[in-house]
């Protein structure tokens, strides 16, 4: 049962916050209603208040206010409140104390979890994170957990619906601080890359405060110059104002003009001058860009998807100036830029989404591997620190003979034996490592003596597609009838990936996945009258469509020379009749040959009906080299698997199908899972053991 998670996004200038559980979503809003809270702190007589409630505190108590704590935190120091010293730490755990205390009214008991979005710049070992961690648990949260706010706003549900497994993303998020991160997509393991920051949401609004200045010099300076509370309280006014001119265009128009105070001349901004001063930070926007994805050798033809995300998104000439920037056609359906209609709100809506799927997120126990038993050794004293490894991982060992070396606290050297001979398949210490009180390493027993036992099945999955092994051999691809492409772990059968075409198929559409020179993998569509689709699964991508008027019987393609062959209608007369082949160009659609010789495939033999790069055949040796597995129908006509020992070719298990299936075997990249594909007319199943 999943517990209430309370999600926050603390900003520089705004927070937002969230009330996740189970897959209900709760804006925690300000007590006046607004779904942002300002990053704020004010000490008024009956204490600290955060949020609007602090912005209505300022004009009254302007040098008891504070925004932007967690600018302190980044910068080490403390802040003024009047005559009180507060540190960054002290004010954000008082903010996120208000956040929990509104989410328990919501809620009805505060909640015990914290997810906190935190700047993408707060990489793994940086004290900043441990810092926000102790916030958390200072405020009265028993687990804390962090998420990069790149990864979170590339989780956005708003802009990121569709996108497939190992999807690079590009995440812009523009708020006080610009950030461009590169990600990776894939679900709860979605990665942050790699990242770069600039200070230019600060900027713009630093030279737009200068502009005022330059312009109204002459009544404002002596209202900002008034000693005491007047002269703070203009300057934080004159901070609002500005941001509500720059909001106020961010809606449209040309220009706006506002007054600062009600006897005060007119300020006018333009569009024009609010685009001159954002030009530099768009010109670093878009060289991050293109820098983030060049450091990987890649271009931003590989990249899924360009999200826009924070307050300043919603800047007029953000938009355009990346489509020019990034070289992508204003105007086409087809490219990768994205922005919610609350950009504001992205890293909040990815993060609930991140937090929602935490019952999902478990770690379990590692089943007993097969024929692998463990190896204990208490050790003397109960302490001690591991000299060497005497037998190397994957090595043989004999029965009695010393496989470790340990020194004990008070300086005694031992070795650790084992009673029977095997292979030693893991380590799981390290040499020079305290170990204690008891030391455990993985064996395998020697095979010559082992019973004809299978292996535990870890995973057995159903579908009425068509299943095949990934050719890197780390994930299974399901081709439902639909069809539609599924991605899925070997480990547990979940879906990392989800491709359903939306145009170009109907009730009588089949398909089959291939892969093309280039390495994608493309589903091959065509209905019954004999329109044929081709799809690139990773971006969903429509690459061509053509129709063969003849309708097919039979599809085939040769993946090297990305050929399509269809076998349908026929030619001559009588019983001398033939089905005729055309043979199609997959790039282009065009017809490239039609042949009526029922023996064409010798000269095109690289046609099949499967993809040749699948992982799955009917003989397949483990990668490790140590196991061969072999399918074939029994002498009752029920299909068999048979695994050896390529060492020996002694047999050690079989498995057994159902009769009317054909089977095929394959293995995982580590040689870990043996994978069993049972295929019918009416289904086909996946079983996974351990081996």
């Amino acid at each position: 049962m999943s517990e209430p998670i309370l999600v926050v996004d603390l900003g520089t200038s705004g927070t937002r916050a969230a009330l996740v559980d189970g897959n209900q979503v709760t804006l925690v809003k300000e007590p006046g209603g607004g779904s942002s809270w300002p990053s704020a702190i004010c000490l008024d007589d009956a204490g600290p208040v955060v949020g609007t409630a602090a912005e209505l505190c300022k004009r009254t108590l302007p040098r008891r206010y504070i925004e932007g704590p967690r600018r302190a935190l980044d910068a080490q120091a403390s802040m003024r409140l009047e005559d009180r010293e507060i540190s960054g730490v002290d004010a954000l755990t008082l903010f996120v104390s208000v956040l929990r205390a509104e989410a328990a009214r919501l809620l009805g008991s505060p909640p015990s979890r914290l997810s906190l979005a935190v700047p993408a710049d707060y990489e793994p070992g940086d004290p900043r994170r441990d810092l926000m961690i102790g916030i958390g648990e200072a405020a009265g949260f028993t687990d804390v957990e962090l998420l990069p706010d790149a990864v979170a706003a590339a989780l956005d549900p708003d802009v990121s619906d569709n996108l497939p497994a190992g999807a690079l993303v590009l995440v812009c998020d523009l708020g006080t601080n610009w950030t461009v991160g590169l990600v990776q997509v894939y679900g709860s393991h979605t990665t942050l890359l790699s990242q770069r920051g600039n200070a230019a949401g600060h900027h713009i609004d630093a030279q737009l405060i200068n502009d005022l200045r330059e312009r109204a010099r002459d009544w404002l300076e002596p209202l900002l110059a008034a000693p005491g509370d007047p002269g703070l309280r203009a300057y934080y006014e004159m901070i609002d104002f500005i941001r509500q001119l720059k909001h106020q265009l961010s809606g449209g128009g040309e220009e706006v003009v506002d007054h600062l105070t009600a006897l005060s001349p007119p300020h006018r901004l333009t569009r024009d001058r609010l685009t001159a001063i954002a030009t530099p930070a768009l010109h670093w926007l878009v060289e991050s860009c293109h820098a983030l994805v060049s450091e990987r050798g890649l271009t931003l033809a590989d990249v899924a998807a360009v999200v826009l995300a924070g307050g300043g998104a919603r800047l007029q000439m953000v938009v355009p100036g990346m489509l020019d920037g990034l070289g992508f056609r204003d105007g086409a359906t087809a490219h990768p830029l994205r922005r919610s209609g609350e950009p504001e709100l992205a890293v909040l809506r990815g993060a609930a989404r991140y937090a929602a799927g935490a019952a999902a997120r478990v770690v379990p126990a590692e089943r007993p591997r097969w024929q692998v038993e463990p190896l204990t050794w208490d050790i003397p004293g109960g302490v001690g620190r591991l000299q060497r490894w005497l037998v190397a991982e994957g090595a043989p060992f004999a029965a009695g003979e010393p496989v470790a070396r340990v020194r004990t606290a008070d300086e005694r050297v031992f070795d650790l034996t084992v009673a029977r001979s095997g292979t030693l398949v893991s380590h799981r210490s390290a040499a020079g490592g305290p170990v204690g009180p008891v030391m455990v390493a993985g064996a395998a027993r020697d095979r010559g003596g082992m019973p004809l036992d299978a292996p535990n099945r870890r995973l057995h999955l159903e579908s009425r597609g068509l299943w095949q092994l990934h050719a890197d051999r780390q994930l299974l691809v399901e081709c439902t009838r639909a069809p539609s492409v599924r991605l899925r772990s070997l480990l547990d059968g979940a879906v990392l990936g989800d491709f359903r075409p939306e145009a170009g198929v109907d009730a009588t559409t089949r398909g089959r996945v291939f892969v093309d020179p280039d390495g994608r993998f493309c589903l091959v569509g065509w209905d019954a009258d004999g329109w044929f689709s081709v799809w690139e699964v990773e971006t969903g991508k429509l690459n061509t469509r053509f129709r063969d008027p003849g309708g097919p019987f039979k599809v085939l393609v040769d993946e090297t020379a990305w050929r399509l062959a269809t076998e349908g209608g026929s030619r001559g007369v009588g019983l001398r009749r033939r089905a005729a082949t055309t043979l199609w160009d997959l790039r282009t659609g065009s017809r490239l040959e039609r042949l009526s010789d029922e023996h064409w495939r010798r000269q095109h033999p690289g046609f099949a009906e499967l993809s040749g790069r699948d992982g799955f055949g009917t003989t397949t040796t483990s990668p490790d080299g140590q196991l061969r597995a072999d399918a074939s129908p029994a002498p009752n006509g029920d299909p068999v698997v048979a695994v050896h020992d390529t060492t020996t070719d002694h047999e050690l298990f079989r498995l057994r199908g159902s009769a009317g299936h054909q089977g095929r075997v394959g293995f995982s990249a580590d040689s870990r899972y043996l994978l069993v594909n049972w295929e019918s007319e009416e289904r086909s199943l996946v079983d996974v053991y351990d081996v």
